[in-house]
């Protein structure tokens, strides 16, 4: 790769495709019009709108460049974009997600400090579609040596949120036109894979979350995910197995579970569960399956959100599943085994999620189903002390955490 000589200040592209989001387009030119640091450029790619998306360019004047295409799709319309930069320095920006301030002078700034750094991510939050804040935040930091590994277990990054040396695409390649989602997470699973990418650890987008966009599609979702998957590591494992490639998998059929049961689909949702306890059987034992199963009706922008998190109505579903795939003749029988595992690490996790929520009676309830399915659960300090503490009033679990707090200060 080559390395970096370019001055300070360097020039950074901005690539913003656009397909009829005319009411969006505005708010996210200005968001990059509005930064701090000022030397940048906006290419907007119209990929054949049929709105009035080119007059809402128009009133940028020359502060924009815009180029007009046939429609061909979003991979299309940024790789267009891309090419037509100037930039040493590329961010991708969607026509309805928006820059904080800060971006391009945080961004650069972490380049310019590390300039063996081939890129940098950033937090981000979700939005509605008139840009009110949601609960959900995204703010993972990984080291650049773990990044690509993270990566396989599922895409945490969104497109406004990954910052690149323009190489990085020269080398790495532009996204891929036959993908119709997941295209993003496919650029960053080959820059992770081959150049340096850190963390800069801040919340610097905002990422809209629409009714009816690609990301609310499920099976549009696993079948991009999976030709992603088989770009990367190879073809679906026909046994189980605990390798990488049966990670990768089985967290892919994780992912469209949980998004089959916000789209209401218990029936797709548990066909992705059994395949992928089948593919990779460990995953039954880990608490980061059952917390994502346990928030499984919340939508983005909303994932984890303790305020409006109802554990009970949530545990209904996902123990449905697990009754369902214990009795199924095609459940293998590795995954059999790990009956009592499984049931001990989803109540454990039940549990954990609420006394978050506050719903003690509940937590208890589910932590004495865990502890029957693993007896070492009862010598759990965790649980011990949660089931403690939800034996009091939430006002005195407040006291407590405040004059515990008043020590640690004095």
């Amino acid at each position: 790769m080559p390395a970096p000589t370019e001055k300070k200040n360097p020039l950074v592209s901005v690539v913003i495709p656009n397909y009829n989001h005319a009411r969006f387009l505005g708010d996210a030119i200005r968001s990059v019009l509005n930064q701090d640091y000022r030397n940048f450029e906006v290419i907007v790619v119209d990929d054949g709108s049929t709105d009035n998306s080119g007059e809402v360019a128009a009133v940028f004047g020359d502060s924009i460049r815009y180029i007009y295409q046939t429609n061909a799709g979003l991979s299309a319309a940024r790789n267009t974009g891309i090419r037509a930069a100037k930039g040493s320095l590329i961010g991708v920006l969607d026509a309805d997600d928006m820059y904080e301030p800060m971006f391009l002078d945080t961004l650069v700034n972490a380049l310019e400090s590390d300039p063996d750094a081939d890129g940098v991510y950033c937090g981000y939050q979700f939005v509605d579609e008139t840009n009110n804040l949601l609960p959900q935040i995204e703010n993972r930091p990984v080291t650049s040596d773990r990044l690509y590994e993270a990566l396989l277990d599922g895409n945490f990054l969104v497109p406004e949120s990954m910052f690149l040396r323009r190489y990085v695409y020269d080398e790495a390649g532009l996204f891929d036109e036959s993908l119709r989602a997941c295209e993003d997470w496919d650029v960053w699973l080959r820059a992770a894979k081959k150049y340096r990418i850190i963390h800069a650890p801040r919340i610097l987008t905002r990422h809209r979350i629409l009714a009816g966009s690609m990301s609310t599609d499920p099976l549009r979702m696993l079948t991009n995910r999976l030709a992603v998957l088989k770009k990367h590591v190879g073809g679906e494992p026909l046994v189980e197995g605990s390798s990488i490639l049966h990670r990768a998998y089985g967290r892919a059929y994780l992912g469209s579970c949980v998004e089959y049961l916000q789209y209401g689909d218990p029936d797709r949702a548990y066909q992705c569960f059994q395949k992928m306890a089948n593919i990779c059987p460990e995953l039954l034992t880990e608490v980061d399956t059952f917390y994502q199963l346990g928030c499984g009706d919340q939508p983005k922008g909303r994932m984890g959100d303790l305020a409006s998190l109802n554990v009970k109505r949530n545990s209904i579903p996902l123990l449905v599943m697990m009754k369902s795939l214990f009795v199924d003749a095609g459940t293998g029988n590795a995954v059999k085994r790990l009956e009592r595992a499984s049931y001990a690490k989803a109540f454990y996790s039940l549990g954990l999620l609420a006394y978050g929520t506050r719903e003690f009676g509940e937590a208890r309830r589910f932590f004495l189903r865990a502890v029957l399915n693993d007896l070492k659960l009862a010598f759990n300090r965790q649980i011990v002390s949660l089931w403690v503490k939800s034996l009091l009033s939430p006002k005195m679990v407040d006291w407590l955490k405040s004059f515990r707090q008043r020590s640690v200060s004095t």
